[in-house]
């Protein structure tokens, strides 16, 4: 079956938002720049996007979420989320890779490189060719120090959040996450990434975790 109506949301960043996307149109968006109040704010962003749109979930087919790398906590909180409604109302999940929904905010200028904050020193990065309009990444994102990356930098690099550990001298094209790319993307890649039954789907954290104990 053709996914048509799909709820969009992106949660992996301090941005958080949601979009309705039909047949590869924007219906609706409700997004803002939030810090650490995702799980507070992203039921009321899911009702106001569909209101915004004329829409019911149970008129939705299928729910697209933003994967990661990214917040180990927003990429939780959103996959829940996602989760929750798959789940009671029978719907598939769309994961969509964060860097990829990014370098497809840009599809004007196709960026063939990209970089995302993590913390600290550290940033994710991949690489990407293009299919018209579409980005494609033939290796999973990589985190290290920015200085693993400097190099690779130039003025076909996109960057999110990178601004204080980034030389001014080196040139870059500014973009942010978004839900309207994760849902539009979503929809074009929908019959390479579209899982059923997404019971174990996990985020893509690519950071591992670091568990510490005293001694």
């Amino acid at each position: 079956m053709k996914i048509n109506l799909i709820l969009a949301i992106e949660s992996s960043s301090s941005i958080c938002g949601v979009a309705v996307v039909e047949k590869g149109i924007i219906l609706s968006l409700v997004e803002k720049q939030i810090h650490r109040k995702h799980a507070e704010v992203l039921p009321g962003f899911i009702q106001e996007a569909l209101e915004k749109s004329g829409k019911t979930i149970s008129k939705l087919n299928a729910i697209s979420i933003s994967i990661g790398p990214g917040s180990f906590t927003g990429l939780r909180i959103g996959l829940g989320m996602a989760k929750g409604l798959a789940f009671s109302h029978g719907l598939p999940i769309i994961p969509v890779p964060t860097l990829a929904s990014m370098a497809f905010g840009l599809r004007k200028n196709k960026p063939i490189k990209g970089l995302s904050y993590s913390h600290g020193k550290r940033v994710f990065y991949q690489e990407f060719t293009w299919d018209d309009k579409l980005p494609v990444f033939t290796h999973k994102p990589k985190v290290g120090d920015i200085d693993e990356f400097i190099e690779k930098i130039d003025s076909s690099t996109y960057q999110w959040n990178c601004d204080s550990i980034l030389p001014k001298s080196i040139p870059w094209i500014e973009t942010k996450p978004s839900a309207k790319n994760v849902g539009l993307l979503s929809y074009y890649r929908q019959n390479e990434w579209l899982i059923e039954k997404p019971y174990s789907l996990v985020p893509e954290y690519i950071a591992p975790f670091a568990i510490h104990t005293k001694e």
